[in-house]
């Protein structure tokens, strides 16, 4: 099992190919932590990988069915047990976690249509909410829609990070005059002292420096 893992992980479709012509269960299998193949080739950035699994008889929980934006199968599985929208991966997201950090907009409105939490926290060391993970994920489109739908933009996160740091942090000036522009503390401090304005100056991220500096972060 480990040899297919590994060949997921690493992209190598033909080893992958190879091993599931022996045992076909293998691409419905799962590695030492839970984790079904499809996820691991997401996890490692191995698309190719992850659509080759889709070709070949992977069949999509309410997990990978978020992280691929497959809308279709996660209201086909909400539809029998609702309360999947509040449920838990192995490594501890819950399904619109997974969502947002992978910029799948459907599949957000499906899990949000059907319950889910917005603010809850993940159940691993990050305790970040979807919103920390759709701005780390870099993506506008979802922190909008989480927005829309009552996430906390002050919410803070392991370490005392906010969403706002982590658009400061990438540069994303749109990502973070919307957050601002809703509430988010310019001035927030991590637990570490470091502000949205510190990350921005240490990233020589300058456009992002003066936007927040005419928020009033330097004030």
């Amino acid at each position: 099992m480990s040899r297919f893992f590994d060949a997921v992980r690493s992209g190598d479709v033909e080893t992958m190919q190879a091993l599931a012509e022996a045992d076909p269960a293998v691409v419905s299998s799962r590695d030492e932590r839970g984790i079904d193949a499809y996820m691991a080739a997401r996890y490692a950035r191995q698309t190719q990988a992850a659509e080759w699994l889709l070709c070949h008889g992977f069949v999509c929980d309410v997990f990978s069915a978020a992280v691929a934006g497959n809308a279709a199968r996660l209201t086909e599985l909400l539809s029998q047990d609702s309360s999947l929208a509040a449920g838990y991966s192995s490594d501890g997201w819950t399904a619109l976690h997974l969502a947002a950090f992978f910029g799948s907009g459907s599949a957000a409105q499906a899990l949000i249509a059907a319950g889910a939490n917005v603010n809850a926290r993940s159940r691993n060391a990050m305790q970040n909410t979807s919103l920390h993970a759709a701005a780390a994920g870099k993506s506008l489109e979802l922190v909008r829609l989480l927005l829309a739908n009552r996430a906390d933009v002050n919410a803070i996160q392991e370490g005392g990070w906010t969403a706002l740091h982590a658009a400061a942090q990438n540069g994303d000036t749109e990502m973070a005059l919307l957050l601002i522009s809703l509430g988010a503390r310019v001035k927030a401090a991590a637990n570490n002292g470091q502000t949205p304005l510190d990350l921005a100056l240490t990233g020589g991220r300058a456009e992002m420096v003066n936007l927040l500096d005419a928020h009033g972060a330097s004030d």
